[in-house]
């Protein structure tokens, strides 16, 4: 699998019923693609995967997989509470055509190094898909060692990691002890994209590049070209308005802004509370002020 640089993980539009609102979906597909992405990851934490009703997430992944339609890889979130269960949306991420699966660990019980490893065992020699592994201990209350990553990327369809610890020397350690391995390391922590990417690492899973995508995709180009200020100075303007939306509930604020910039409704899934309609008007002066609307 050819990846590399900046993949959306898409909010999934929702309507009033928690269904998936396909056409707004396919409008935001087209936003980013045309704004130059390398790829979109559907059902990842930014796409309420946890929350939403089977049928709903296949409907997310056929819709963006029509809209894609081959022009950049898909990658299709697997993260379930149990490794049958993962499994089964790999091979259902397989059959309707998605070029690679992202799985964090299962969630809820506590689990061993060993059962960890185990699952993605279970979980490669079950799906043909290359894999990456999904590291992000504030929702699994699972981290990953660096010798259990070593160990995973020895599996050959396990091709690389989204980190979202927020750990940078922990990724920059990653990076150093996986370099010759040609293993893959996404920064999934919006805020660290360029100090990461400047040190080595292969691109970005950022949630705030469903909003300002081209931020994102220009971070990227400078840092590979190696002109670490211009991908800094994206990345000032990038934590800005993280750290803004971060005020508030991110998820909720995030949806919220998209449906300010015209892509999308701003329903989110039950037990998330709604953006406050009190705070439309400051959230919008704060898109206008940056640049992001």
């Amino acid at each position: 699998m050819q990846l590399e640089g900046i993949v959306p993980p898409i909010a999934t539009p929702l309507d009033e019923d928690e269904k998936v609102d396909e056409n707004a979906l396919r409008s935001l597909v087209h936003y980013l693609l045309r704004s130059g992405v390398h790829g979109i990851f559907v059902l990842g934490s930014t796409g309420e995967f946890a929350h939403l009703a089977d049928g709903e997430k296949k409907r997310a992944i056929e819709t963006v997989l029509s809209e894609v339609d081959g022009k950049v890889p898909v990658l299709v979130g697997v993260t379930e509470t149990g490794t049958r269960r993962s499994i089964f949306w790999a091979k259902e991420a397989q059959r309707l055509g998605a070029n690679g699966v992202v799985a964090a660990p299962p969630f809820y019980y506590p689990l061993t190094e060993a059962e960890i490893e185990n699952h993605y065992r279970a979980l490669a020699s079950e799906c043909e898909l290359p894999i990456l592994l999904y590291h992000i201990p504030s929702t699994t209350k699972v981290r990953f060692s660096l010798t259990l990553i070593e160990r995973l990327a020895e599996i050959p369809n396990i091709v690389g990691i989204k980190d979202s610890t927020g750990d940078l020397p922990f990724v920059f350690a990653l990076i150093d002890r996986t370099r010759e391995r040609n293993f893959l390391v996404f920064q999934g922590h919006d805020v660290l994209l360029a100090p990461t990417l400047l040190y080595g690492a292969h691109g970005g899973i950022n949630a705030l590049a469903n909003l300002t995508p081209s931020w994102f995709v220009s971070l990227y180009e400078a840092a590979k070209r190696g002109e670490a200020v211009l991908a800094v100075s994206w990345q000032r303007k990038v934590n800005e308005l993280t750290h803004f939306l971060e005020e508030m509930t991110f998820l909720p604020a995030l949806k919220m802004a998209l449906h300010l910039k015209g892509l999308i409704r701003p329903f989110v899934s039950a037990p998330f509370t709604p953006f406050p309609e009190n705070r439309k008007e400051e959230l919008l002066s704060v898109l206008r002020r940056v640049g992001a609307i």
